[in-house]
């Protein structure tokens, strides 16, 4: 398998395909991919300073740069502190006001401190393996990181003196390889002598910490083990800072993560589950509020249909308490926006706070000052602060729009199209620059979110060439069928052990008001998307003819095949197991089943080393293309996971993206497509 996929690798990586001229090539692949962001915010510990990530990709070199950059709250311009190629991310601030930051000068990812006063950075770990993830103490003596735990230097140590040419496996997940939880003294200029304390063991697998207000006790969101073939929900409980057993404080039935303690320190706020009838990824969060010497738990806000701290089905950032331990603030997703918000923690309900037209993609709060970073599908972004009882009047600090206002991008239209059986898909749709639904029928791409517990919003992105492609006269339509999340708890049970179902009929009706409304021309229809938004693709692939290409990047084809792979939780969590009873309903749900019903000529491609979906799905795809006779092409990027990050790689992918739609759509001979192989005879 392995040869199969290098010399895929080898004879399909030769450069990237070549596009041809368009009215306003301006805004080219390589522009959109060096558009810088801004990400990470973090306020200093008396509110006074905001650090961030100035991210973008060195086309040239062939990197990803990272640089942070300090900006006041009060106004003046931003300056930047770092200027090596270190900086791995991790931005935070020690409690006396020093920056701190992970770097990888080496071999290993330490953790930095700048005390901004014009002195040289220094590191404060010298960790044997480096670590992952930390969280300063509250007197900023000590660090929780996430590092290699002490049994995995030792295993691989006992290899080295005996290796061999074969491999042993005992067990499908690794739960030696998780990072563990330790505590790390350090002093003021760099590590201390004192030996790290290793919290917790395999197969314990920790991924959030929070320090309590006194330094005693951690809160630490965990699986008590993370297997690939059990889903195992993840936990909050508590371990003392200087070691011993967890106390459980969420219910063991129930995905609960991202503790917080009240200022006080006599509460404890995190997000879990409203029910466990279902999978955690089909389950709605909320915000709950423990009282840690009664045990009585309130939940703040249990008729909500949004998404908390977030818009997928997973939280993505921790409660953020008021001074006063009276409020807590979080982003909720709606639909397509997502705004920030704060939950009364004492009587309970939710207030909105903000009501941008972009999304608020990230944020941090510390001493009633709230930070955030802010975009839409047509700029880039910025940095804004201020109070955080008062967010929407809070002051720019720093914005990374100029780098597209000398290409005019426009803002998407925002579309609410009829789906199947009553239901509405809300999208976004890009048009051809200066054009209107009115100048149509244009050459159409749809696209479809990964997930598939997850939704398109407003928010600039530049893994997806959506603006690139309609300024070469494309109209795109991303789309939120059924099993979206932000639409409530039904609409996102909606794909519940029916993959490829529904959404389909969603995504179809979509597509066919588009043409009815003579925005997409029927001749001219083309389909993409990735990871989930792939497995659409095959889907829809195997079902219709009506779409002249298709692109299909990291999706899954065959769900019985895949469940014996890389990603056997994701079928679990939305079919029973093959031998108990879903076999039949797994395989006619596939694409593979209908592989024979597939004519749209397709361009494959999947990173190498992908796990959550392995690589051999799309060259089983590629293999039943080549059977039949269907124009196809398979390209596989080596070193690249479930994400394709590499800048060359991205600029590879996007651009025969491109110049597949241009070929088999705009009839252009100078972009690449790929000639029928010979189908085998029956």
């Amino acid at each position: 398998m392995k040869s199969l996929l290098v010399c895929c690798c080898a004879a399909l990586l030769c450069g990237a395909a070549a596009t041809s001229a368009h009215a306003d090539d301006t805004f080219t692949i390589e522009a959109f991919l060096q558009v810088p962001t801004l990400t990470a915010p973090a306020v200093s510990p008396d509110g006074a300073r905001v650090a961030y990530l100035k991210r973008w990709r060195d086309l040239a070199e062939d990197k990803n740069r990272r640089e942070i950059w300090v900006a006041e709250v009060r106004g003046g311009e931003p300056r930047r502190v770092t200027y090596d190629e270190h900086v791995v991310g991790g931005v935070a601030w020690r409690p006396d006001g020093a920056l701190s930051y992970l770097a990888k000068r080496g071999e290993h990812t330490q953790v930095w401190v700048n005390p901004l006063d014009g002195t040289e950075p220094r590191a404060v770990t010298d960790l044997p393996d480096g670590l992952s993830a930390y969280w300063w103490s509250p007197d900023g003596m000590r660090l929780a990181v996430l590092a290699a735990p002490a049994e995995a230097a030792a295993d691989t140590a006992a290899e080295d003196e005996d290796r061999a040419d074969w491999t042993v496996l005992d067990r499908l997940d690794h739960p030696e390889d998780y990072d563990q939880l330790w505590i790390v003294a350090v002093d003021h200029d760099g590590p201390a002598p004192a030996d790290p304390l290793q919290l917790t063991h395999e197969p314990l697998h920790p991924s959030h910490v929070a320090w309590s207000p006194d330094g005693a006790t951690l809160a630490l969101t965990y699986n008590e083990r993370f297997s690939t073939l059990v889903d195992e929900e993840q936990r909050v409980g508590l371990i003392p800072a200087a070691g011993g057993e967890i106390a459980l404080v969420s219910d063991p039935d129930r995905h609960a993560s991202l503790a917080a303690f009240s200022p006080d320190g006599k509460r404890l706020a995190y997000f879990m589950d409203r029910a466990d009838a279902l999978r955690s990824y089909l389950n709605l969060k909320s915000l709950f509020v423990r009282d840690l010497a009664t045990g009585a738990e309130r939940d703040l806000a249990p008729s909500a249909q949004s998404c908390l701290s977030g818009s997928g089905s997973t939280p993505e950032d921790p409660p953020f308490w008021s001074r006063d331990g009276r409020w807590i603030t979080l982003r909720v997703g709606e639909g397509r926006d997502i705004n920030l918000w704060r939950a009364d923690a004492r009587q309970g309900g939710l207030q909105q706070l903000t009501s941008f037209a972009g999304n608020v993609t990230e944020l941090d709060l510390a001493a009633d000052v709230v930070a955030f970073v802010e975009s839409e599908q047509h700029r880039p972004g910025s940095v804004r602060a201020g109070a955080a009882a008062k967010p929407a009047s809070a002051r720019l600090l720093a914005s990374v729009d100029d780098a597209v206002a000398a290409h005019g991008l426009a803002a998407p239209l925002r579309l609410d199209l009829p789906g199947h059986d009553g239901a509405v898909v809300e999208g976004f749709l890009f048009l051809p620059p200066g054009k209107t639904v009115a100048d149509g029928p244009f050459p159409f791409v749809m696209e479809m979110h990964g997930g598939p517990f997850a939704r398109y919003g407003n928010a600039w992105t530049t893994r997806y060439p959506w603006q690139v492609l309609s300024r070469r006269g494309y109209a795109v339509f991303i789309a939120n069928p059924r099993g979206s999340t932000a639409y409530g708890e039904a609409f996102q049970r909606g794909v519940y052990r029916n993959f490829g179902t529904d959404d389909h009929l969603d995504l179809m009706a979509a597509c066919d008001e588009l043409v009815a409304r003579g925005i997409a021309d029927p001749a001219r229809l083309g389909f993409t998307g990735y990871s989930y938004g792939g497995l659409t693709t095959n889907n829809v692939i195997s079902r219709t003819d009506r779409f002249q290409a298709a692109v299909s990047i990291a999706g899954i084809f065959n769900y019985v095949s895949a469940m014996g792979q890389n990603n056997p939780q994701l079928f679990i969590d939305g079919y029973d197991r093959p031998w108990d009873g879903d076999l039949q309903r797994m395989w006619e749900h596939s694409p593979a089943s209908r592989a024979g019903a597939i004519v749209t000529p397709t361009l494959v491609m999947h990173g190498q080393d992908d796990e959550p979906v392995d690589p051999r799905q799309s060259v089983e795809l590629f293999t039943y293309l080549q059977l039949n006779g269907v124009p196809s092409r398979l390209v596989l990027y080596p070193g690249e996971g479930h994400g394709i990050n590499k800048p060359s790689h991205m600029l590879d992918y996007q651009t025969r993206e491109l110049g597949w739609f241009d070929h088999y759509l705009l009839g252009d001979a100078g972009a690449p497509g790929a000639e029928p192989p010979t189908p085998v005879a029956d």
